[in-house]
C-alpha cells in the first residue's frame, strides 16, 4: 500500500458508549498486534522520514482526528503499552466555549436511539415532513456508488445521510433541522459535552509525552472547501493560534477535516509554516504534495484482522479435526 497512516476516530469503554464504528482497546491491541509494531514509527520518526524522503512502503503512523476524550481515555494507555507515540489533529473551537454540532449530534444517534438504522429512520421521517421539497429532490438525485466511494465501510443509509446533510441541505438548514429533531427528544446537550473532548491539560499531557498535535482547522467544516480564501484562512489561523498558546510553540502538522480541501488550503497551510499534512483516504492523488499523505480507516484495518483471525481459526479447527 505504501507508507500510509492508520486514522482513528471513536473508541468505547465503560464510560464511553459504543456508536458507530467505535472499537475497543482489546480492537486496538489487536490491530497494532497484526500491523507489527516493529512497522509503526513514532510521530518524531515519521516527520523525520517524511521531511529527508526515507519513508518506505512498509511504514505506518497513527493518527487521531477531532480531539475525542474517549481517544485519551482508552487509546492513549494503550500505545505507552506498545511505546508507540501518534499524531493527534485537533480542532479549536470546543477548546474556546464552543459546542460544535459535528460530535454532539453523533452522540445523541448513539445514546438516543437503538442503533444507526433506527436513528435515519427517525430522522428522515422528520425531513421528509419538515424538508419536504429538499427531501425529495435528495431521494430522486442520490446515487449511493457516487456519494464517498472511497469509504467502502460506509452502508446506503450512511451515504444517503450525508448527502442529504453536505450536498442537499448544507450547513446551516442541516443544524437547524437536527437541531428541532434533538429538542424533541429528551436530550442533555450540555451534559453530553462535557464527555466528548480532551482539554489543554490533555494536549499538554500528549505533547510531554512525545506525541505531536496537528491542525484540524478551528469548527471542523464539513466541506471546508466550500469556504472562501478568507473564511479557510480564518478557520487554520485560529487554529494555530490556539495550539500554538497551548504547546509553547508552532504547530507544524495537520491532517484535513472530512479530506476537504483546495489549493488555497495548501497555500494556507505554506504560510503558516506547516511541514506536513494527511488527507483522510487511500486514494490516488496525481503529485501528491507534502499536505496529502494518504491515511487508512481504522474501519478498514479491523475488517483484515477479523478476517485474518478467523482465517486461523479456521486453520487450526482443520488441522484439529485431521
Amino acid at each position: 500500500m505504501g507508507p500510509r497512516g492508520i486514522m482513528f476516530h471513536h473508541f468505547y469503554d465503560e464510560r464511553h458508549p459504543k456508536g458507530q464504528g467505535a472499537i475497543s482497546r482489546d480492537d486496538l491491541r489487536r490491530m497494532l498486534a497484526h500491523l507489527g509494531p516493529e512497522r509503526i514509527l513514532s510521530a518524531q520518526e515519521w516527520m523525520v522520514r517524511a521531511r529527508e524522503g526515507r519513508l518506505r512502503p512498509e511504514h505506518i503512523c497513527l493518527t487521531f482526528d477531532d480531539a475525542l476524550l474517549c481517544q485519551f481515555d482508552v487509546a492513549f494507555p494503550v500505545l505507552r503499552e506498545f511505546g508507540i507515540t501518534a499524531f493527534w489533529f485537533v480542532y479549536s473551537s470546543v477548546f474556546e466555549g464552543n459546542l460544535e454540532p459535528l460530535e454532539i449530534y453523533r452522540y445523541f444517534r448513539t445514546v438516543a436511539f437503538d442503533d444507526i438504522d433506527d436513528f435515519y429512520a427517525a430522522f428522515f421521517a422528520y425531513l421528509r415532513e419538515s424538508e419536504r421539497e429538499a427531501y425529495a429532490r435528495g431521494e430522486a438525485s442520490f446515487d449511493p456508488a457516487k456519494v464517498l466511494p472511497e469509504c467502502s465501510f460506509y452502508s446506503t443509509n450512511d451515504r444517503f445521510f450525508r448527502y442529504l446533510r453536505d450536498d442537499i441541505l448544507g450547513p446551516e438548514r442541516y443544524t437547524r433541522a437536527m437541531d428541532a429533531f434533538i429538542a424533541a427528544h429528551d436530550f442533555d446537550v450540555a451534559a453530553a459535552a462535557r464527555k466528548l473532548w480532551l482539554t489543554a491539560d490533555h494536549l499538554a499531557e500528549l505533547d510531554a509525552a512525545g506525541h505531536e498535535v496537528g491542525l484540524h482547522s478551528y469548527s471542523h467544516p464539513t466541506r471546508l472547501c466550500s469556504l472562501s480564501l478568507q473564511q479557510q484562512r480564518a478557520e487554520y489561523e485560529a487554529n494555530f493560534r490556539h495550539l500554538s498558546r497551548v504547546l509553547d510553540r508552532p504547530p507544524v502538522t495537520m491532517s484535513h477535516p472530512c479530506n476537504s480541501y483546495t489549493a488555497d488550503t495548501l497555500e494556507i497551510l505554506a504560510d503558516l509554516g506547516i511541514a506536513l499534512g494527511f488527507r483522510a483516504d487511500m486514494e490516488p492523488v496525481a503529485r501528491r504534495g507534502i499536505y496529502e499523505y494518504p491515511r487508512e480507516d481504522h474501519a478498514d484495518l479491523l475488517r483484515r484482522v477479523n478476517a485474518a483471525t478467523a482465517a486461523t481459526l479456521a486453520a487450526d479447527q482443520m488441522s484439529r479435526s485431521s
